[in-house]
């Protein structure tokens, strides 16, 4: 008989998608593409800046010729402009020769627009925000996540380094005795590992990116969690397969989903992150990971398993929650990729990751990171040996940190915005918070207005999510948080004010 899943006590906050209440469907998508326009610097009026970065939009061939614009109306919602605003802004590019209107067919990038190759529109935040400081809070960023580092911990990294010098060989697959150690991790952890099955990447979005472009082609079918991980969503999307999400429940994948849809379209990838899952936040219990790998053993599915974030516990010191065994503990033997990183742990700067291999994909991943760079950094991999040669120092010094951190935030945000409901996590880097809204995209360009980078929480499913949720990382710093959410109660408190946050 297939497991009963719990029903849970209170609405799980990532429900199953629902119709969207407004007419912009793709508001998150709209909601990347025009973040930060209103800093434009070449316009002095609003108008001018979004005359500007539609433009450059099409010539960058971020807009395509014959793609359809969004209408006026839930444009300037979207943005909170006037439709006068926005409809003047479409006739200067109209004028222009950039798009066409009609009555009753919209506004179109018109044929004659540049025509530059197609650039996809990426879910992951790359624009940089000005870097804050204790004295002068510009723009506070929560679109990534990036550990703080101690001046002890910046001192051991000089220190990590002194012996790096010593040779200049290519080492393309990373460093022998870095293999040698993450290896031994991996074996001591419940997953056998000999140091051949170890290549060392420039950071684990490398790892994934080069498992995605080696094991898929155009056409081919990908399985993921919706939502999940943007930069997983990207790289993906860029072979040119099709992306089939795996709804999140609060137990992370169902097993019995994953295996139903894995018949349904024979995907030639999956992509999942058992524990503390970006950015729910959620852990895959023993029994289903048991499941979920022995189905991956029986189908020979190749599977990406996200270490990332399998470090961060918040539990006490003297009773840390050790979370489940890996999928590949399961099933040593199965094709699945074990992706590690010290960017979550440590420092996102370092840029140091690695996949555990398993022997029948062995070939062609260690002959892709070969034509990739001829390997990553040295200085930076002998940085990593020594940190990783006292890994539990380093899980102190990140729980120590960051657990603070995340209840000062959540506390913050139940005091402020009470109507905002979020599940506290064990453990990772994020609150996945659901608001009383239907227009969250619209909401984050609010909060730009108060200096607030945020992240439409849509822009991380597969397929279409509600337009409720934000991805509020909690690795600010501390001194920052409380004049991060005076920000947010005080956008949000304008947003409602206007009715935006039940634009229809």
């Amino acid at each position: 008989m297939a497991h009963q899943w719990p029903t849970p006590t209170r609405p799980p906050p990532y429900p199953e998608p629902v119709p969207p209440h407004h007419t912009l469907p793709d508001a998150p998508r709209w909601a990347a593409l025009l973040t930060g326009w209103r800093r434009d610097p070449t316009a002095p009026t609003l108008q001018g800046r979004l005359t500007s970065t539609l433009q450059t939009l099409i010539s960058t061939g971020q807009l395509s010729p014959g793609e359809r614009l969004p209408a006026e109306r839930p444009l300037a919602a979207l943005l909170g402009l006037s439709r006068n605003t926005v409809a003047q802004a479409l006739d200067d590019l109209a004028a222009s020769g950039w798009v066409t209107r009609r009555v009753g067919s919209g506004t179109h990038v018109s044929g004659s627009a540049p025509r530059t190759a197609p650039v996809l529109t990426l879910r992951t935040p790359v624009s940089p925000a000005p870097h804050p400081t204790r004295t002068s809070l510009t723009e506070l960023d929560f679109t990534i996540a990036v550990p703080l580092l101690t001046e002890p911990q910046r001192q051991r990294l000089r220190e990590a380094t002194l012996d790096a010098f010593q040779e200049s060989l290519y080492h393309p697959l990373g460093l022998p005795d870095l293999r040698a150690c993450i290896a031994e991790l991996y074996a001591t952890q419940g997953v056998p590992t000999t140091p051949e099955q170890i290549i060392v990447t420039t950071g684990a979005q490398q790892a994934i990116a080069l498992t995605a472009t080696t094991l898929l082609r155009r056409g081919d079918h990908a399985l993921l969690e919706s939502p999940t991980f943007f930069g997983a969503i990207d790289v993906i999307r860029a072979t040119g397969a099709t992306l089939t999400g795996v709804p999140i429940t609060p137990h992370g994948v169902n097993p019995d989903t994953f295996i139903t849809l894995a018949r349904t379209h024979a995907p030639r990838l999956a992509f999942l992150t058992p524990t503390y899952q970006n950015p729910t936040g959620t852990v895959l219990p023993a029994h289903a990971r048991a499941r979920l790998a022995a189905f991956i053993h029986d189908t020979h599915l190749p599977t990406i398993e996200d270490d990332t974030l399998t470090d961060l516990s918040f539990d006490p010191h003297d009773h840390p929650r050790r979370p489940p065994p890996r999928l590949s503990a399961h099933a040593p033997h199965a094709p699945i990729i074990n992706v590690g990183s010290l960017s979550k742990l440590y420092w996102a700067g370092l840029r140091v990751g690695w996949m555990r291999v398993p022997p029948t994909l062995t070939a062609p991943l260690t002959q892709a990171k070969t034509l990739a760079d001829f390997g990553s950094s040295h200085p930076a991999q002998h940085a990593a040996l020594q940190l990783l040669q006292n890994l539990p120092t380093l899980r102190q010094e990140r729980r120590d940190a960051i657990t603070p951190a995340r209840d000062h935030l959540a506390h913050l945000l139940r005091t402020h915005l009470p109507d905002w409901t979020f599940t506290t996590p064990h453990g990772g880097q994020f609150l996945w918070v659901q608001l009383p809204t239907p227009t969250a995209s619209a909401y984050t360009h609010h909060a730009a207005r108060h200096g607030l980078r945020l992240f439409p929480g849509a822009s991380m499913g597969v397929e279409p999510l509600p337009d409720q949720y934000l991805r509020l990382p909690f690795t600010l710093h501390p001194d920052h948080i409380p004049e991060a959410v005076t920000r947010l109660s005080r956008a949000w408190a304008e947003f409602t004010s206007r009715g935006s946050d039940r634009l229809a």
